[in-house]
């Protein structure tokens, strides 16, 4: 995958920064990762919640900036992209801001179950991302190939 990647154009490069940023907005305003006024975190954050967002924005930024012909499979990899999106929020957001969790397992089970299984929920979704981008690139690959003449 890597020489994959270093053969991609300046372009698509060029193209993955506004997708990473758009999708870091998205993933880290919500969360409080970025402070704003209209979100609070009364949980700190937590170094990995900012590797987990850079590495999963990055990957979304590059999926989006690998341009690729329309058919199933595309709208498949953006259905995963979406879901990756989302994954990396729920791992990189407040533990006790879930109201789904606090719903389901109650404050104190969010912060005693919940929060230390959020790193693991990041893996996840840089490895449904990490596929998604492998299958972009196989997707590229075959869309860069010269028909032959014949």
């Amino acid at each position: 995958m890597i020489p994959q990647l270093r053969d991609l154009p300046p372009a698509t490069w060029l193209r993955a920064i506004p997708y990473a940023l758009v999708a870091a907005v998205f993933i880290a305003v919500p969360s409080d990762i970025v402070d704003t006024p209209l979100f609070g975190r009364p949980v700190p954050i937590r170094p990995i919640d900012y590797v987990i967002l850079v590495v999963t924005a990055g990957l979304i930024g590059l999926i989006l900036a690998i341009r690729v012909p329309k058919s199933d499979d595309s709208e498949s990899q953006e259905t995963r992209t979406v879901w990756g999106g989302f994954v990396s929020f729920l791992a990189v957001g407040c533990p006790v801001c879930n109201q789904a969790v606090v719903a389901l397992i109650g404050t104190s089970g969010a912060l005693s179950w919940w929060a230390p299984v959020q790193p693991f929920v990041g893996l996840a979704a840089v490895g449904l991302l990490g596929y998604t981008l492998r299958l972009r690139l196989r997707t590229y690959d075959l869309d860069a190939c010269p028909v032959p003449v014949g």
